[in-house]
């Protein structure tokens, strides 16, 4: 059993804008929330007792969407608000209807099942519009600043990942479910009240913030004279990249997606082959470790500039 502690907002391909899934309708009443399991498996040495630690890495993560949706109708003005079907006559007969309510049978049931299309419509989207890693973007709203509380916002992305059971609705037309989601990271990113993630840019040795380790990310290196093999480490990590082979004059820039796997010189020239990982400790391209502050050291006659969101577990 989850406690919903802030509203979720979802968009989908058709939902450009996002629908909050709070609302008369249909909602969100709590949430099952879990952590994603680690991927990989340590070493069992044939010559020791024991076990080796080997790094491993994040899978997916779960949440159980515990939902329902009623009969009501959605909008605004006379009858906004109430179970469909009900009318309100200003001027009553006393004797026929001395209240003024009237009631159009079938109205209700038509009503829930309008709902309930529109929000199945909504979770089982099946297509990923361009910068999505899965068909649902789903947005948290989360209180920070205790002495001065503040919204925030995080992102995932997901897909319902399983079956949706409901008990028979017709007598009261409404419906109580629980809905499995799967998001394709265990990691939720910082991101504006409009679903757009956070670029942070790191350019001196700091701590990236953050509550996860962080893998995702933009590297530039801008030369300000000649550089040979462009090379940057996380010594805090132990990411290594050298571009062998590629040179720089003073204003040249090379690009690292961390992301995309791909180098690129002047934002044009493709150097992804010249990448060289020689060196490196982590599975990774590159690492960012929350918590602590990260030692970025790179080749002489340049600058750097790493862009990336904060990511939160």
């Amino acid at each position: 059993m989850g406690i919903l502690l802030e509203p979720y907002k979802v968009f989908t391909a058709t939902n450009t804008a996002g629908v909050t899934l709070d609302n008369q309708r249909y909602a969100l009443e709590s949430v099952g929330q879990n952590t994603g399991p680690y991927r990989g498996a340590n070493v069992s040495p044939a010559m020791d007792h024991g076990l080796r630690w080997r790094e491993k890495r994040m899978g997916g993560r779960t949440e159980t969407w515990n939902m329902w949706v009623c009969d009501v109708k959605g909008g605004a003005g006379v009858g906004a608000g109430l179970p469909a079907g009900w009318g309100y006559e200003p001027i009553a007969d006393p004797q026929t209807n001395p209240h003024g309510w009237s009631y159009t049978e079938g109205a209700g049931e038509a009503q829930f099942h309008e709902n309930w299309d529109e929000l199945m419509t909504l979770l089982f989207s099946n297509s990923t519009p361009s910068g999505f890693d899965a068909p649902l973007k789903v947005m948290r709203t989360v209180k920070s600043n205790v002495s001065s509380p503040t919204d925030i916002y995080r992102l995932n992305y997901g897909e319902v990942s399983g079956e949706i059971n409901i008990s028979d609705y017709k007598q009261f037309k409404y419906a109580r479910f629980a809905v499995p989601i799967m998001y394709m990271d265990a990691r939720w990113y910082g991101c504006n009240a409009s679903g757009v993630k956070d670029q942070t840019a790191m350019t001196t040795s700091v701590d990236p913030g953050g509550t996860a380790l962080m893998n995702r990310m933009v590297i530039t290196l801008t030369a300000t004279g000649s550089v040979t093999d462009p090379v940057i480490t996380n010594v805090t990590t132990g990411s290594k990249i050298t571009c062998s082979g590629v040179s720089l004059v003073s204003g040249d820039t090379l690009a690292i997606d961390t992301d995309a796997y791909t180098a690129t010189k002047n934002g044009s020239t493709v150097v992804t082959g010249s990448v060289n990982r020689a060196g490196s400790t982590t599975t990774d391209w590159f690492q960012l470790r929350p918590g602590v502050s990260n030692t970025i050291t790179k080749s002489t006659n340049a600058t750097y500039s790493i862009a990336y969101a904060k990511a939160f577990i």
